[in-house]
């Protein structure tokens, strides 16, 4: 019997124990939600001023205005923000989401007009520390750059590169040299593809040289325009044997007897750098240098153009036009 009463006591004190256990954990728990930092107003504004900035919105589209009656305990403005009509409001609302990148955010948006009309609200905490009215407007205008990628292709080393360019959604043309390789795979170009003859045909199955006859070069040249396309722009390196050779001007005159005019592509600047900064550099300065001028083609081997692409794609967020190469 008394054996079976320490058991009921041992059971009580068991429960006892439990219950107190529990009752602690939740203090913790209660008291590590409490210590959950908020985010401040500033951090919120920085983030979203820097995301605006990425989208080439100047701070004359943008006007903090104070209200009478505050939108919340700390806050007593808002923000009107006018955006171009390129501008996609909702992929700037993503990208502020995101920039944000915070457990403790919250973001609610009031959808006025066809997307072209939009009230975002930024909560911490259930706290608003940020609301903006954001506006399209046919009346304001991106100064942009514009420019086009004429990507020179080593098929002999670049098939993983070429994989990764089926990807890229904007325009370019791929550059390429007469060979049985290349044409191979010039059907999935889709079309955007322009050739280059420079020294590398040497040795080929569409190598031009000094000592062939000029018949032999005739149909040499009857063969490439025939298996890529009378219609391509072909383009010339003023820097090789072939430019500088005897037999030159013949070339150049064969290719105009079939409507071709060989362009210099030293008419168009080429980006390369030492470093990879260097390339960052040089083409970042051509994106502010070229803002409200002509466009320009910019000649660039494959692993460089896929360097560049975050980079490109940040340019064409702030209004960069990337178009069809049109020589």
């Amino acid at each position: 019997m008394l054996t079976k009463r320490k058991f009921i006591y041992s059971l009580v004190v068991i429960s006892i124990l439990l219950i107190i256990l529990n009752i602690l954990l939740e203090l913790t728990s209660v008291k590590k939600e409490k210590t959950i930092q908020e985010v401040s107003i500033n951090e919120i504004e920085l983030s979203f001023s820097t995301t605006l900035n990425s989208y080439g919105i100047l701070s004359d589209w943008i006007k903090k205005v104070y209200v009478k009656n505050k939108l919340s305990d700390s806050l007593d403005f808002l923000y009107n923000v006018t955006l171009p009509d390129e501008v996609s409001i909702p992929a700037l609302i993503k990208d502020i989401s995101n920039a944000l990148d915070s457990k403790n955010i919250s973001i609610e948006t009031i959808e006025r007009k066809n997307h072209s009309n939009t009230q975002l609200k930024i909560y911490s905490n259930k706290k608003l520390k940020l609301q903006a009215n954001l506006k399209d407007s046919k009346k304001i205008n991106r100064l942009h750059s514009e420019f086009s990628f004429l990507v020179h292709v080593d098929l002999n080393n670049d098939i993983n590169n070429l994989n990764e360019m089926k990807n890229i959604y904007y325009d370019f043309t791929y550059l390429i040299i007469p060979s049985k390789g290349a044409l191979e795979i010039k059907n999935s170009f889709n079309g955007k593809y322009a050739l280059l003859i420079n020294d590398e045909l040497t040795g080929s199955e569409y190598s031009l040289e000094e000592d062939f006859s000029k018949q032999k070069l005739t149909n040499r040249i009857r063969s490439i325009v025939i298996n890529f396309g009378s219609d391509k722009t072909y383009l010339i390196d003023e820097t090789s044997a072939i430019f500088n050779s005897k037999i030159y001007n013949l070339l150049r005159d064969e290719f105009e007897n079939r409507g071709i005019n060989l362009i210099s592509i030293q008419k168009h600047p080429k980006l390369k750098g030492n470093t990879k900064q260097e390339l960052i550099s040089l083409f970042l300065f051509y994106s502010t240098s070229l803002k409200g001028k002509d466009g320009k083609i910019f000649v660039i081997n494959s692993n460089d153009f896929l360097e560049l692409q975050s980079l490109i794609v940040n340019q064409i967020k702030m209004g960069a036009k990337i178009v069809d190469v049109n020589f």
